[in-house]
């Protein structure tokens, strides 16, 4: 059955550039080595489709299509907690290459799908760069991440959507002075992905805010559309105030079959860099920060490969980059 579908979709979608990388994105690790992300190729015939085609494209605006993504992403959430879930999670595993050295106990300890999807890691997995030094930042996920400089960087190398802003997407808790030239870090996890979240940086949590929205997938083929995916999608936004980076906004994108967002703080907690602010439940999701201008410089290979237009693989507490 797979073989057929993929005779059919290298005949009606093969010649899309778009479809190409669907079916398998490239990122490139820290040390340079490049990394096929695994995709199911049902998944990439569907995304090829809906987002690199007039007619999918069409269709992906279309209410019942947004509808159609809320539903499926409530109902995967629904059968991914309950306990006949835990079925699937060494096939799971499998399927997606899950390095289980960094998790915490064995796949039978996990009564569901979902409770595996959010797991743990062991102590000391992901250690925090530089703990002591609050000047310097580090990755918020294991993700393939993206850093630019200012949204028209972005949305000249990265991000298609016709309508994308920044006012959209943070849901105007910042006013457009404060948007103004700001850099942005788009950290994006794959389901085989550690999906809890951290803070990049010391602060505290000013503002909380939970926005609604629909579930476009944020893998490279859908961002890279004329489909608005981060600024329609659904979010939890945090306001995060720190002395070494000024005032950090931290947006937690909820993605197709992401049910849920939960967040592990609220308005008012202090955090310091590598504490968990949170995790998504089953699917890919993306997280993005947003740094006012100047007050971030973010690591030259980072950069580099951004300009590139290629993810870097990275690991939750690594570096990204050091306050100015």
């Amino acid at each position: 059955m797979e073989q057929v579908w993929k005779e059919w979709a290298h005949f009606w979608l093969g010649p899309l550039p778009a479809f190409q990388s669907s079916l398998s994105p490239v990122v490139i690790t820290r040390q340079g080595e490049i990394v096929k992300e695994k995709v199911p190729l049902i998944t990439s015939v569907q995304l090829g489709f809906l987002h690199a085609t007039w007619i999918g494209q069409q269709l992906a605006r279309t209410s019942l299509l947004k509808w159609y993504l809320a539903w499926s992403s409530a109902e995967l959430g629904m059968k991914y907690d309950s306990p006949e879930s835990a079925a699937l999670i060494q096939r799971f595993i499998e399927a997606y290459g899950v390095d289980m050295s960094d998790v915490q106990g064995s796949p039978q300890d996990y009564r569901t799908l979902n409770a595996f999807f959010s797991r743990q890691l062991r102590p000391g997995a992901r250690p925090i760069h530089e703990p002591g030094n609050a000047s310097h930042a580090v990755q918020p996920t294991d993700a393939r991440l993206m850093v630019f400089e200012s949204v028209s960087e972005a949305t000249t190398l990265w991000i298609k959507g016709e309508h994308f802003n920044l006012r959209s997407l943070c849901n105007n808790m910042w006013k457009a002075e404060r948007l103004d030239g700001c850099s942005l870090v788009i950290s994006r996890l794959a389901p085989q992905d550690y999906h809890r979240f951290h803070a990049p940086c010391d602060g505290s949590v000013r503002r909380v805010e939970h926005v609604s929205g629909t579930y476009y997938s944020v893998k490279p083929v859908a961002v890279k559309s004329p489909i608005d995916v981060y600024d329609c999608n659904k979010r939890s936004i945090l306001e995060l105030d720190s002395h070494q980076f000024g005032p950090v906004l931290y947006i937690a994108i909820a993605a197709v079959q992401v049910g849920s967002i939960q967040l592990s703080v609220e308005s008012c907690d202090s955090v310091k860099k590598g504490q968990e602010l949170g995790s998504f439940l089953y699917g890919g999701s993306t997280v993005i920060t947003l740094f006012r201008r100047g007050a971030i410089k973010y690591d030259a290979d980072l950069q580099h490969n951004s300009r590139e237009r290629i993810e870097t693989l990275v690991r939750m507490g690594t570096s990204l980059g050091i306050a100015q």
